[in-house]
């Protein structure tokens, strides 16, 4: 579930927030099809266009695979800037590499699952249990369920509890059979038609004659899409679902978050101690490292330096805010003009019916005149 807020302080700041908003991506550890030594990978344009919508909309995402660990990726245009950012992004490719085993999910932790394409996916996805536990588990949350192109595979064999396709009688596409090379070693190396599979389990499969025209389908909370060009329209799409699943704890919780931060953030600017007394724990603490040395002082030692009504010249705003039951992490930033730019970041915790800042770490960089606004 989405949550976008905006603060007006100064000026309109975007603030992302998360509670739940993960989504898990389902990959193949296959490196070849089936019994061939015909190399087969996992779709990498179908990963990363997606993937960096949906970080951009402030989800996170986790990789799994059936075996766990690096995967096979192809399919690779470097001459396409967003694919370059991402084959040099450390970071993602780390992601890659080490993908989750089903066993290390904890379903509710996402809700949105997203099948990714590429040969690679026909197999050992479909077949996985655990894996279609996991889809079947976010799917009964309200969650969604996706997919692109040949990763379609993956959902074929989803049952719901009394052992009927959980998609049945719904309109489902993916990389249609009319487009294979019949003839090909690889194709002839398939375990299944995705058409028929998805026929044979009562679903509807359709496609675009067209190919490669974005063309994708939404029924209900299943969204499918044909091949690489509908990549950015499916995931565009499942944010869209997500956003209407509003969660009313979640959005009580988030408001309480943000007023906590800005009693912080406000507090400080304009000399309002009993704000900063309402907004941490007493035991809290600051902890931030000058010249090589660990320097930590107290919530009380902080507060006692704010005097009542002394205005200071801070410009705040909450970049983050990541929620997960009665536990929260926030970051924001505060810019002295003419001095520093700080970057705080916050744990929270509920407890006794409030949310309250228990600790807080920061960092700092001096601001050259260029830096100013």
């Amino acid at each position: 579930m989405r949550i976008l807020v905006f603060l007006i302080l100064i000026s309109l700041y975007p603030v992302h927030t998360y509670a739940q908003n993960k989504i898990l991506f389902v990959t193949s550890n296959q490196d070849f099809y089936g019994k061939t030594k015909i190399a087969a990978a996992n779709h990498f344009e179908e990963i990363i266009v997606p993937y960096d919508i949906f970080v951009k909309a402030g989800y996170s995402v986790d990789f799994i695979s059936p075996k766990g660990g690096a995967i096979p990726i192809g399919y690779i245009n470097t001459s396409d800037s967003l694919q370059k950012k991402y084959l040099y992004d450390s970071f993602f490719m780390d992601k890659l590499e080490h993908t989750m085993k089903p066993a290390s999910i904890t379903s509710d932790s996402y809700s949105a699952i997203f099948y990714t394409g590429g040969g690679a996916t026909m197999y050992g996805v479909p077949e996985d249990t655990s894996i279609q536990k996991i889809a079947r588990a976010i799917y009964n949350k309200n969650g969604v369920i996706a997919a692109i192109c040949h990763g379609t595979a993956g959902i074929t064999n989803l049952k719901d509890e009394n052992k009927k396709s959980l998609y049945a009688g719904r309109k489902i596409t993916g990389y249609p059979d009319e487009f294979e090379n019949k003839d090909a070693a690889y194709y002839k190396a398939f375990p299944f038609s995705i058409d028929k599979a998805i026929k044979d389990n009562k679903g509807d499969f359709l496609y675009s004659k067209k190919g490669g025209d974005g063309f994708y389908i939404v029924d209900g909370r299943f969204v499918t899409g044909q091949d690489p060009s509908s990549a950015a329209k499916v995931a565009n799409e499942v944010i869209k679902i997500l956003g209407k699943n509003d969660n009313p704890i979640l959005k009580n919780d988030l408001k309480q978050v943000k007023e906590i931060l800005m009693d912080y953030i406000e507090g400080t600017a304009n000399g309002q101690p009993e704000r900063l007394q309402k907004a941490f724990d007493p035991n809290f603490n600051l902890y931030t490292v000058e010249k090589d040395i660990l320097r930590v002082r107290s919530g009380r030692e902080y507060i006692s330096n704010i005097k009542s009504g002394e205005k200071r010249n801070r410009i705040g705003k909450i970049i983050s805010i990541d929620i997960e039951n009665d536990a929260a992490i926030a970051k924001a930033e505060i810019m002295l003009p003419n001095f520093r730019h700080y970057t705080d970041y916050f744990l929270m915790l509920k407890y006794e019916g409030a949310w309250k800042i228990i600790h807080k770490t920061y960092t700092w960089h001096e601001l050259p005149k260029k830096e100013l606004q």
